[in-house]
């Protein structure tokens, strides 16, 4: 499968797991993300976009204990925390190589989209919910090729 039919295959089941389960995957684009990364063997990308994700839910909630967040704002704050740090994790480690050619724009809004979800609902509720719609996207692409 293509890069983009990863990303609207993974929008597509997120929101079918959602209406079904009250809980989201990460987000809408993430679960798509992840599936590509899997699929294009980058375990490293993976690893890289979910500690920033922790990172990120850490650190704004820690904030929020001082700060106002809520709507727009709360959730623009996750995008801008996962942002920074993953400027400073590439400054600090140089040979981290974070991109995944054309989608290398989605993968700086994924960590933030992610600790948004890790922050309202859980981890274990997040990431479980993640594993599903990435692993059912993963069956599809499978279906789909052939190679099932």
């Amino acid at each position: 499968m293509s890069p983009e039919a990863y990303l609207v295959g993974g929008v597509i089941l997120s929101l079918i797991f959602f209406e079904v389960t009250d809980v989201s995957p990460g987000g809408l684009l993430v679960p798509g993300f992840i599936a590509l990364c899997l699929e294009l063997g980058r375990t490293d990308k993976l690893l890289l976009v979910v500690a920033i994700a922790i990172a990120t839910a850490l650190i704004v909630s820690f904030a929020g204990r001082f700060l106002i967040f809520f709507g727009r704002r709360r959730f623009a704050v996750f995008l801008l925390a996962g942002f920074a740090i993953r400027v400073i994790v590439e400054a600090a480690l140089p040979g981290v190589d974070s991109s995944l050619s054309a989608l290398e724009a989605i993968g700086w809004l994924v960590p933030g989209i992610l600790a948004s979800d890790l922050n309202r609902q859980g981890a274990l509720s997040t990431f479980s919910a993640l594993a599903a719609v990435t692993a059912l996207l993963k069956l599809v692409s499978m279906a789909a090729t052939g190679n099932l």
